[in-house]
Order: C-alpha cells, then sequence, then structure tokens
C-alpha cells in the first residue's frame, strides 16, 4: 500500500488530537502538530519538528530527522502503511515527504550524493531560518533554488497565502519532480532572486523590517551581505482581505533578540494567543499563516516598546545587585 501525503493548509493541532483521529502509525511533518518531536510507542504515531520543544540550533530540520529515522527502520516498522500530514509545503517538509516515498533508496548503506548535499544544505537553512552564512554562488544553492522554484512562486506571488490542498499538492508534486531529477543527475540551477525592501531598521536596536519581494532568495542575499543579524521582521504576503503574513526571526539562539517574547507581545497587541496567533521556535516563527491585522509600523513600535523596556528591566537588575 502505498505512503500517502494529506495535506492540512495552515492548520495545528495538538499532540493529543492528532493521535486520537489519526490510524496508528501517523507521521506529523514539520509544524502540523503544535509539538515537540515524539514517537509514540504504543500507538506509533510519529512527529518529525523542529520549532517547538527544542534547542534549534542544535536540532536538526524535519528533512534530516526524517533521514536518519530512514536508515533506523522506521519505514519497514510500519510495514510501508502509513499516511503523513503536513500543513504546507515549504522545502524542508516537500523534502522529508519525497524522502519518506522513496524511502527504499536509502535504506542500509543507500545513499546519493546530490540528495546528501541538497538535504545538508536545506539543514543548515532550515535551522537558521534561511540566514546561514553561505557563499551564494555555490552550485547546491542554485540547484536547490531550481527544486523549490514552484514553491518559491506561490510564496511570492500570494497564491501560498490562501492556497487549498489540492493546489498545495500540487507545487508539492512538482517539487517531487524535481527531487526525482536531482537524484538521476539532471537538476538545472538557478541564480537568486534577491529583489528585496527595507521598510526600517531600528537606530537603537538594530533589527529591520523587511520586503522579501524575492521570496527566501532575498533572505539569503540580505543575510549574506550582513543585514538581519540582529533581529528582522518580514512582509511575506499581504492577502486580499488587508491581513498580511509576517516571519519574525534571528540566525542564531545567541543573537540577543527575544523573539519568544516579541510573539507575546505582537500577540497582546493583536488580542491573540500563541494558539491563534504569532508563534514559532526559539529562533524564528510569525504570524498565523491565515494572516495578521497589524501593519508593519505597528509591529515596528511593538518591538521597539518591548525592547526599551526590556532594557531597562536589565538596567535595573545590574543597579540593585
Amino acid at each position: 500500500m502505498p505512503i500517502d501525503i494529506i495535506i492540512h493548509p495552515r492548520e495545528k493541532v495538538t499532540r493529543e488530537v492528532f493521535v486520537r483521529d489519526n490510524p496508528p502509525g501517523d507521521v506529523a511533518l514539520d509544524g502540523y502538530v503544535c509539538d515537540g518531536p515524539f514517537l509514540d510507542e504504543d500507538t506509533l504515531h510519529a512527529n518529525f519538528d523542529h520549532h517547538r520543544g527544542v534547542i534549534r540550533d542544535i536540532t536538526m530540520c524535519t528533512g534530516m530527522q526524517v533521514y536518519y529515522a530512514i536508515k533506523g527502520r522506521f519505514v519497514e516498522r510500519r510495514n510501508g502503511n502509513f499516511s503523513m500530514h503536513i500543513d504546507d509545503v515549504d522545502q524542508d517538509g516537500t523534502f522529508a515527504t519525497w524522502l519518506l516515498k522513496n524511502y527504499r533508496l536509502f535504506t542500509g548503506v543507500q545513499s546519493n550524493p546530490a540528495i546528501s548535499r541538497a538535504l545538508e544544505l536545506t539543514n543548515k537553512l532550515d535551522i537558521t531560518g534561511g540566514m546561514f552564512p553561505m557563499s551564494l554562488r555555490d552550485e547546491t544553492l542554485g540547484q536547490l533554488l531550481w527544486i523549490s522554484k514552484p514553491y518559491a512562486d506561490a510564496r511570492k506571488s500570494g497564491r501560498l497565502a490562501q492556497a487549498t490542498a489540492d493546489e498545495m499538492m500540487e507545487i508539492l508534486h512538482a517539487v517531487h519532480r524535481n527531487l526525482d531529477d536531482l537524484y538521476i543527475g539532471k537538476a538545472q540551477t538557478i541564480g537568486l532572486d534577491d529583489r528585496h525592501e527595507i521598510y526600517y531598521q531600528s537606530p537603537r536596536f538594530g533589527f529591520e523590517i523587511v520586503r522579501e519581494i524575492g521570496g527566501n532568495d532575498a533572505r539569503y542575499y540580505l543575510a549574506s551581505n550582513g543585514h538581519l543579524w540582529s533581529g528582522f521582521v518580514s512582509v511575506v504576503a499581504a492577502k486580499p482581505d488587508g491581513t498580511h503574513v509576517y516571519t519574525i526571526g534571528k540566525p542564531f539562539a545567541h543573537i540577543d533578540f527575544p523573539v519568544n517574547e516579541l510573539y507575546d507581545a505582537l500577540n497582546a497587541a493583536e488580542g491573540l494567543t500563541r494558539q491563534n496567533g504569532w508563534d514559532g521556535s526559539t529562533i524564528i516563527g510569525g504570524s498565523n499563516r491565515n494572516g495578521s491585522k497589524l501593519s508593519w509600523q505597528q509591529i515596528r513600535d511593538v518591538i521597539e516598546e518591548h525592547l526599551a523596556k526590556r532594557k531597562e528591566r536589565r538596567a535595573t537588575l545590574i543597579r540593585t545587585r
């Protein structure tokens, strides 16, 4: 029986709901379940994720977690009979689904150099939210850009923010076909779409608010040219109802931009919670994928105010020691 893929656009469920509502052995990928990675030894339900309940810098991306699981006979334990559940078709999630669909190619000592290089670069980029320092002339990067082009085009156009499950499935299948070509040595390479606008750079704290016209490509370009390293907010998409989809983040945990605190500050400004609003990992996250009502100017003001109060609290603690 084939391994199925079920797409739940922009939906999130708890671990308890996922285990209750899906057959034993089913697998959640890359954020559909709002929990850290887990394997239920009783039901064989599994969640491969690197967003919640983890130290992001030292946790492998979803695709790499899946690759290690394949080496550990994860699929055979389920007799190759389960469904994968995802809520988005980004680079990491689609790579993970392709690996599981093609697990027989990677069992035991089997490998493929081109796939290994692409997966390792995906791991570096996904862990750091697309901000891992690298040469933008790297051939593997050019291949990854070509492989993910169907997803990137949908994201840049704004179509992805309201895509149906069927539309997302078309994107996923297109990316899978490109990964097939990579495996057999027929992958193409394309250049970066580095178009962007910098709306704001904080004179006091250095964080930036940007519009990534070129999608993830623009983030690779900006980060490799010294931007975003003090923290950033990206305007990902504008929706017809007037809301916007945002990403907020920093490349590494050691950078002093308190992403976890800012989720709560932005949710408070919008009357939302972690369950229906801003959320993510300690390094990168964003608004609910259904959109935020805040303008980028309002987001700027919330962050500036929060960071100013945080700085004053720190100064007070130092003075009272």
